[in-house]
């Protein structure tokens, strides 16, 4: 919308130097000939802007068609895709053709081996922990 207002200013601003050159031509008769091209291109600005809304509402047209045929299309390939899961299986490789991605089992994690001694703590040489016996 900036840029529609940026030009509305310039066609205003053309429009009101044809206005005065038209009003002072007994004044300014050199610029006659100027003023005659000025209000040529204005006329054709003025066609151009009124040409590039109505493209613009066009367009918003367009995409808001596009939207509502996407949303239906997505629609039917989830549904595809769920069939085809439905038919094949799911372990099926044949899925990678719908855009599935088959079930290969799940990745076990690296067993991790517990402590020695789960209740051992590490000694923190800052400030030592008082124990059961030194608090009694």
């Amino acid at each position: 919308m900036a840029r529609v207002r940026k030009y509305l200013n310039f066609l205003n601003g053309w429009e009101q130097v044809n206005t005065a050159a038209e009003a002072n031509a007994a004044d300014v008769p050199h610029m006659e000939p100027m003023r005659i091209k000025l209000q040529a291109l204005l006329e054709q600005a003025r066609t151009l802007s009124a040409q590039q809304g109505a493209l613009t509402s066009g367009k918003q047209d367009a995409s808001k068609e596009l939207r509502k045929l996407i949303r239906k299309g997505q629609k039917l390939v989830d549904f595809m895709r769920t069939g085809a899961v439905e038919h094949y299986g799911p372990e099926s490789e044949k899925l990678v053709e719908f855009g599935v991605q088959p079930f290969r089992g799940r990745v076990k994690k690296a067993e991790t081996k517990p402590p020695a001694n789960p209740n051992a703590k590490a000694p923190d040489s800052a400030s030592p922990a008082p124990s059961p016996e030194t608090t009694k």
